[in-house]
């Protein structure tokens, strides 16, 4: 064989091009026809890369021309597979007609994240008006429907769940040279949340965290001071968090909520602007539930709540464990509790734990909540949220004191650590004093502040049990699920100027839900399994040969 040698020179060395690359060729063709191109193109590239100067310009050769030649080997696969594809005798589908008559050379282009490549496959066809083509071959690849491949496919649902629908067109563009439009990003979105909804019901039950998984401590060392009738809670088993709140998502005039009024229909004050308490009506609740496991953190006094040591920078210690999330912007909110107590149920199917909620106060919520756990028979312990009742009591010190009031911040301390220490009716009738000897003008802003704070202290007194609360190491604040309506709805639904249709709202929350709850390469695998029984063995009648 004679073999190519052009020498030259550069910086007074010799350069020498092509040496070899016929034998490379000739070597690499006889293990795979048609690989001979392919890797004397590699080769050929990187004597281009080791030419290179600047670091930035071999990454960049290696990275655009590399792409090709990876998209040439995926192409040689499928070449090779297609050559070798043995007829069968006849293909019945899932209507029961037999396809008898098998051509060849069917093609189908997919673009995969090196680049679109063509897949050619034996068609069986009937010969029946009406009666469609199977593609055996298909369901053995298990090609996608939207013609993008399942890795492209999860890119751009991993680049899009995290920004803009144009960001994820830029991203996907930068990362793979493959340019997608963005109605068809928001259409592989939407097709990617398809099996999202069942994901939790259907799923192996041993994907569900168990008791005792690593990060949970045993609970020992605990004051535990169970209330009257309460269970008791199983020797090393951490308390079961619940909680559940709604954040707004701004719809199309489409997929707004029929009951509630469109902003031209609504009385305004304002032609230019809305008025106080006024509403722009563009926005349906997203209803977001979390359930994890509080990991013990040793009880806590009042006094360490209201006034930390080292401040509120100082090392706090972990109390959510194994976070699970979920988020409804289609159904009611009745429907977002019961997926909450399916997934709490799932955890502790013989309800050996104790049960808290963490609630905010909202009437509706906490009838939801109770009617949920008295139809499963569950003891449940309902917290509301600190942070809600400090918030009150400010509203009542902005009352009884002038304003930038040192004195203030002082008293809104005092009245919170009796409340922690289990004197709610005392500050309730504290204030009701200080209402009476000075009395805010009527229907002042003052006088609505103070009946509010006073109404709130009396209705939610029996779910602050702050001092059983802070005895056995809970939580008393509904950080998880706020933190959750920020990260899950807020930070990609509240792009600004983003408008959302509702098959598109509620495929991004999912997603983001399921990947919040560490779930993304579990649901992804079952999706795909999902989607190869939906758009290819569902159509066959024998699917057994072609699931092996």
């Amino acid at each position: 064989m004679v073999l190519k040698c052009e020498i030259g020179t550069r910086e007074r060395k010799p350069q020498v091009e092509q040496y070899g690359l016929d034998e490379l060729a000739a070597s690499a063709e006889a293990v795979l026809p048609g690989l001979g191109p392919l890797a004397a193109g590699f080769a050929r590239l990187a004597v281009q890369a080791s030419r290179a100067v600047t670091l930035q310009e071999m990454e960049g050769r290696v990275a655009g021309d590399g792409r090709t030649l990876l998209g040439g080997l995926v192409q040689l696969g499928l070449d090779t597979q297609a050559a070798g594809e043995v007829r069968l005798p006849q293909v019945t589908g899932q209507d029961g007609v037999p396809r008898t008559r098998a051509e060849r050379g069917h093609a189908r282009t997919v673009v995969t994240t090196l680049g679109a490549v063509v897949v050619r496959r034996i068609g069986y066809r009937a010969g029946i008006r009406g009666v469609p083509s199977l593609f055996p071959r298909d369901a053995v690849l298990n090609l996608p429907p939207c013609g993008y491949s399942w890795d492209l496919q999860r890119l751009a649902v991993m680049f899009c769940r995290s920004g803009s629908y144009e960001q994820g067109h830029e991203f996907v563009r930068a990362a793979t040279e493959v340019s997608i439009g963005k109605r068809q990003l928001e259409q592989i979105t939407i097709a990617a949340a398809a099996d999202a909804e069942r994901f939790y019901q259907d799923r192996d039950d041993a994907a569900v965290p168990a008791t005792g998984d690593p990060g949970l401590e045993p609970a020992q060392d605990r004051a535990v001071v169970p209330a009257a009738g309460d269970p008791e809670p199983g020797p090393g088993l951490p308390p079961l968090a619940i909680s559940g709140d709604g954040k707004g998502v701004a719809m199309l005039p489409e997929a707004r909520r029929r009951r509630a009024r469109a902003p031209e229909q609504k009385v305004r004050v304002f032609d230019k602007r809305a008025g106080t308490g006024e509403k722009k009506g563009c926005k349906r609740m997203a209803e977001t539930g979390a359930v994890f496991d509080v990991a013990p953190g040793g009880p806590r006094t009042p006094e360490q709540v209201m006034r930390p040591e080292g401040g509120t920078a100082g090392d706090k210690p972990r109390r959510a464990v194994n976070r699970w999330y979920t988020c409804d912007i289609t159904a009611s909110r009745d429907v977002t509790v019961g997926k909450i107590f399916d997934q709490a149920d799932r955890r502790d199917p013989g309800h050996a734990r104790t049960w808290i909620a963490l609630v905010d106060g909202d009437n509706h919520q906490l009838g939801l909540f109770r009617a949920a756990a008295a139809a499963r028979g569950i003891t449940l312990a309902i917290v509301v949220d600190f942070i809600h009742v400090l918030e009150y009591l400010w509203k009542a010190a902005w009352c009884f004191h002038p304003p930038r009031d040192p004195a203030m911040e002082d008293w809104v301390t005092a009245q919170a650590l009796d409340i922690l220490h289990g004197r709610v009716p005392a500050v309730t009738a504290r204030i009701a004093r200080l209402a009476a000897d000075h009395p805010p003008e009527p229907g002042s802003e003052h006088a609505k502040n103070i009946a509010k704070t006073l109404s709130y202290l009396q209705n939610k007194q029996p779910f602050m049990d702050y001092p059983r609360a802070l005895a056995q190491g809970w939580p008393i604040a509904t950080g998880v699920i706020e933190g959750a309506c920020r990260h899950l709805v807020q930070d990609r639904m509240g792009i600004t100027g983003a408008r959302w249709s509702l098959p598109g709202a509620q495929a991004m929350l999912w997603l983001r839900a399921i990947n919040a709850s560490g779930d993304t390469d579990s649901y992804w695998d079952w999706h795909i399994q999902q989607e190869h029984q939906r758009n290819h063995l569902s159509r066959y009648q024998d699917t057994l040969e072609l699931a092996a």
